[in-house]
């Protein structure tokens, strides 16, 4: 079964609603599996909610725009704006609500768990700048392609959870790219109300230029620990690991980058091994993998990322029944992103069992 697939235009306002009106079902879907998580961790739907206010006028104020869609998607869904604000902040606030709850951050269960990598034109057949990553995550949550095409701004292919609007991964058509990586350190939830993650997202998604595009991630606090690895059409990309006060830096050695969710390029405290142990084998596998190629094409990437190693935690990863229920992930999807042929490609599952869906910029 292919994602479902929005094409967007300019207005804020009319991007929620058609996203609201649309994916109605999936939103209440998504909202349900959140808040139940959340009460199995040991929060209320209504402490949930109560906090999801909180950062509504924080949203506001960092990027109108981004709010506007959120109230379109609130309004065209019929689901209140709490509940919308929840799923666009919901890493942000399960991690702020342990820290002020002075509980540890290793009780919070399973986070997105991910392997994501770059590859330069010197080591792809193509001559490309690839991205991607594995995306592993809750089971039964939904996902979508928006496909925004403005005028006087970056258009933009992204993919994202249903009912979010700053999507997780995506290429624009100034030749940025940008994926993603869930990490843990002792300071996450100290700096509470910061720019949420997918919204460095969309900043990196509005950038004209790479410059710009690195100012989004490190030009501020951040609330939760998280990673990023972007790519620019002309032959570079970085990795950029992004503490909650500090910053680190990872390059491509001989055109390979690969990353999965422990610290590699910044001295902090960690506590991502402590639940991900698979963490510190999947990012060496993927870089094996590929290292096998002296010119990788997009078929060695769908293999590399299907790849079983360590199973059921592997890089193509499947549940564990042995585990608690909140510790419990499997890979949601899989994503390739062409930065040349400006195109995203995307699974709708485990990458092993399914197969990738194209979207470009020509509807």
């Amino acid at each position: 079964m292919t994602l479902p697939v929005l094409d967007l235009g300019d207005e804020p306002r009319l991007r929620g609603l058609k996203h609201g009106e649309s994916l109605r079902s999936d939103i209440g879907h998504n909202i349900d599996i959140y808040l139940n998580r959340f009460q199995k961790l040991g929060f209320e739907p209504k402490l949930i909610l109560t906090e999801s206010e909180k950062w509504s006028p924080k949203l506001k104020a960092f990027d109108p725009e981004f709010y506007e869609e959120m109230e379109g998607v609130s309004e065209g869904s019929g689901f209140s704006l709490q509940e919308i604000t929840m799923l666009n902040v919901r890493y942000e606030l399960i991690i702020s609500m342990f820290k002020k709850a002075e509980m540890s951050e290793t009780m919070v269960g399973a986070h997105d768990g991910c392997t994501s990598f770059a590859l330069l034109p010197e080591r792809t057949k193509s001559g490309d700048v690839l991205l991607g990553q594995t995306w592993d995550w809750i089971p039964g949550v939904r996902t979508m392609i928006s496909r925004v095409k403005r005028n006087g701004k970056t258009s933009f292919i992204c993919h994202g959870e249903i009912g979010t609007i700053g999507g997780m991964q995506g290429i624009n058509d100034s030749g940025i790219g940008v994926v993603i990586n869930a990490m843990m350190s002792s300071e996450d939830g100290i700096n509470l109300y910061q720019k949420p993650f997918r919204m460095r997202v969309r900043d990196i998604l509005n950038s004209k230029h790479m410059h710009s595009a690195i100012l989004a991630v490190s030009g501020s606090k951040r609330t939760v620990s998280m990673n990023f690895i972007i790519g620019h059409v002309d032959g570079e990309a970085l990795d950029i690991e992004a503490a909650p006060h500090k910053e680190g830096y990872v390059y491509p050695t001989d055109g390979v980058l690969t990353h999965s969710n422990h610290f590699c390029g910044i001295d902090v405290e960690s506590e991502v091994v402590r639940i991900w142990p698979n963490t510190v084998y999947r990012n060496v596998r993927l870089d094996r993998l590929f290292r096998h190629n002296q010119q990788i094409d997009e078929n060695a990437i769908k293999s590399a990322l299907s790849d079983h190693f360590g199973y059921p935690h592997s890089i193509c990863a499947h549940l564990d029944a042995d585990e608690p229920e909140t510790m419990q992930l499997e890979t949601r999807n899989a994503i390739i992103i062409s930065l040349k042929q400006a195109k995203l490609s995307v699974t709708n599952g485990q990458p092993c069992c399914n197969k990738f869906q194209e979207v470009s910029f020509a509807a």
